[in-house]
C-alpha cells in the first residue's frame, strides 16, 4: 500500500514537472510515459533517475586506480599517477614513481612492481601474463631509477635498475635487462632475450651496439631524478580527492534552469522527501 501511494505521488510530481516545461527538450503536452522516453539515446553511467545525455554530463568518470577481486593496487604517498592513466589490479607502485597520461598498468593476470624513481611516460602499456612460454617467471618487475619511453609495451619482463628504455621499444615476454643497461628507440625485444649490463641494444631484433661509457652510466640515474621536479608541479595541480567538484559547481551554475542535470536533480530530491514523508507515516501508524 506504501509503495503504491508513493509511485503514484512520484508521477503526480512528474506530471506537474512536465506541464511546467521543466523537462529539458519535452514538449509540455507530452504524457509521463512519452516523457520517461529518452530522447537522445546517449547516456552517462549517471544513477539519477532522470537520464543526463553525455554532452550535459560534468563528472569525470574515469578510475585512475581499479582494484580487480583480490588483486590489490598499492602505491606509495610519493608516487604519482595521471588522471588518464590506469593502474589495475596486483600492482606495486614504490616511492617517487610516476605514470603518465594514457599509460595502462595491467596486473589482472599476473604481478607487476615498478620500483622507486622510475617513471612510465606517456601511452606505455606494462601487463603480466599468466604463464611465460619462456619458463621464466611471467610477473613483471622493473628496478629502481628506470626510464621507461612513451609508447613503450613492456609484458612478463624483468628490468633491473638505472635501466633506459627508448620510445614505442617493445619487450616481449621473458625478456630481461640487466642494471645499466639502454634500448634505443623503436626496439624490439624477443621472448627470454638478455640485454647485459652496460651494453646498448638496438633494432628489431634488438641486438648488440656497443658498450656503455663511464660518463653513460652515470647520466642514467640522473635522468630519472630530473622528472621529480616536473612530477611535483602536478602533484600540485591535483588535490587528494580530485578537484572535479570545483567545475561540476561552475557548471551548475551555468546551466539553465530547465537542464537534463539540473531537473535530475530536482527529481531526486522529490523522490527522497516522499520517502522520507511516507517512512515517516508508516512509523506513527505503527504507534498507533
Amino acid at each position: 500500500m506504501v509503495r503504491r501511494r508513493l509511485i503514484s505521488t512520484l508521477y503526480q510530481q512528474l506530471e506537474t514537472t512536465i506541464s511546467g516545461g521543466r523537462w529539458g527538450g519535452v514538449r509540455p503536452e507530452l504524457s509521463v510515459s512519452e516523457a520517461a522516453t529518452p530522447l537522445r539515446s546517449i547516456h552517462t553511467s549517471t544513477t539519477s533517475l532522470h537520464p543526463i545525455h553525455i554532452e550535459d554530463e560534468v563528472y569525470n568518470r574515469q578510475r585512475s586506480v581499479m582494484n580487480l577481486n583480490a588483486r590489490v593496487v598499492t602505491t606509495s604517498p610519493d608516487a604519482w599517477i595521471a588522471p588518464s592513466a590506469v593502474v589495475i589490479g596486483d600492482v606495486d607502485i614504490f616511492e617517487n614513481v610516476s605514470i603518465w597520461h594514457n599509460c595502462v598498468v595491467r596486473g589482472d593476470l599476473n604481478s607487476i612492481r615498478i620500483g622507486a624513481g622510475s617513471h612510465v611516460k606517456d601511452r606505455t602499456v606494462i601487463h603480466a601474463a599468466k604463464t611465460s612460454p619462456t619458463g621464466l617467471p611471467a610477473s613483471t618487475v622493473i628496478g629502481q631509477r628506470v626510464s621507461i619511453g612513451q609508447g613503450c609495451l613492456l609484458r612478463s619482463v624483468h628490468v633491473g635498475n638505472e635501466c633506459v628504455i627508448g620510445d614505442k621499444s617493445i619487450l616481449m615476454e621473458g625478456s630481461r635487462m640487466e642494471s645499466q643497461s639502454v634500448l634505443e628507440p623503436g626496439s624490439v625485444l624477443p621472448p627470454g632475450r638478455l640485454v647485459p649490463s652496460g651494453q646498448v641494444w638496438g633494432g628489431s631484433p634488438a641486438a648488440f651496439v656497443r658498450k656503455l661509457t663511464k660518463d653513460e652510466k652515470a647520466v642514467i640515474a640522473k635522468m630519472a631524478e630530473d622528472v621529480l621536479p616536473v612530477v611535483d608541479e602536478y602533484k600540485a595541480e591535483f588535490l587528494p580527492e580530485s578537484s572535479a567538484y570545483r567545475e561540476a559547481e561552475k557548471l551548475r551554475e551555468e546551466l539553465a534552469k530547465d537542464s537534463p542535470l539540473v531537473v535530475g536533480a530536482d527529481l531526486q530530491k522529490i523522490t527522497d522527501d516522499a520517502l522520507g514523508a511516507y517512512s515517516t507515516d508508516d512509523s506513527n501508524i505503527v504507534s498507533k
